[in-house]
């Protein structure tokens, strides 16, 4: 028990280390805001599936394939050409 309950626990230094190493993990996998709305948009892209938003997608898919709006816009040119009615 601790002597006196309303002193702050602080974690040691050792912890505080891995714990802001566990948090820079964490947030280099969030994709950034411009990322989000890239998918976000390559979604609508696919819900219009006109010719003119296919298009735009083939164009978003040449992109690096490590990127996630080019993985995005790949699969859903899949997704279009599979079921090309898209409802």
């Amino acid at each position: 028990m601790r002597k006196n309950p309303r002193k702050p626990i602080w974690p040691t230094l050792d912890t505080r280390t891995q714990l802001e190493a566990i948090l820079a993990v964490v947030r280099s996998d969030l994709p950034s805001p411009e990322v989000l709305r890239a998918v976000r948009a390559i979604a609508v892209l696919e819900e219009v599936g006109s010719p003119e938003a296919r298009q735009v997608l083939e164009k978003l898919a040449q992109g690096s394939p490590y990127a996630l709006p080019t993985q995005h816009a790949r699969a859903a040119l899949q997704r279009i050409t599979w079921n090309p009615e898209g409802r």
